[in-house]
């Protein structure tokens, strides 16, 4: 957890600003404690279809530690000067990643973890029949889709 303040946090951005892009971010920085596992984001508010340029500010999630805040941050900047040099642009576009090498800022939040989970239930009936899960079963719910028999839950996986 993040343990600056917003005023602080506008004093980063700010000063990485200047220090990699040698201009003044200049728009409203704050934290968002709604962000889940995304670092952060420059948000461009549109009217239509028209981006309002007066409007864009940044939100950051306050879940980052210290160490990860700069990097993020350098990330959102990255989005919003190429923005300002090349307009509207995707996360895969080659002079984005390239930008991000050059800044040494991460390609991905370290909040968004790839954790993945199998679930193996089997059938209480006589047939046994194996179920293979990404979700977890309401096993009071649930019943064998078969032969109507119950459901217990043989192993749980997480893989990384």
């Amino acid at each position: 957890m993040t343990a600056i303040s917003n005023g602080q946090l506008k004093a980063l951005v700010e000063r990485l600003s200047t220090t990699y892009f040698h201009l003044s971010f200049g728009r409203a920085v704050k934290f968002n404690n709604h962000l889940r596992s995304t670092g952060g984001r420059v948000v461009f508010p549109k009217s239509g279809r028209q981006i309002l340029e007066s409007k864009i500010y940044m939100e950051i999630n306050p879940k980052l530690d210290d160490k990860d805040l700069p990097g993020i941050v350098k990330h959102e900047l990255a989005h919003y000067y190429i923005y300002l040099h090349k307009g509207l642009h995707r996360e895969n576009d080659r002079d984005f990643q390239a930008l991000l090498k050059k800044l040494g800022a991460p390609r991905y939040s370290p909040l968004h973890t790839r954790q993945k989970s199998f679930y193996l239930y089997e059938c209480n009936g006589p047939q046994c029949h194996k179920y293979l899960r990404n979700r977890r079963i309401n096993l009071r719910k649930m019943r064998c889709s078969i032969d109507g028999a119950t459901l217990k839950l043989v192993s749980e996986r997480h893989l990384k």
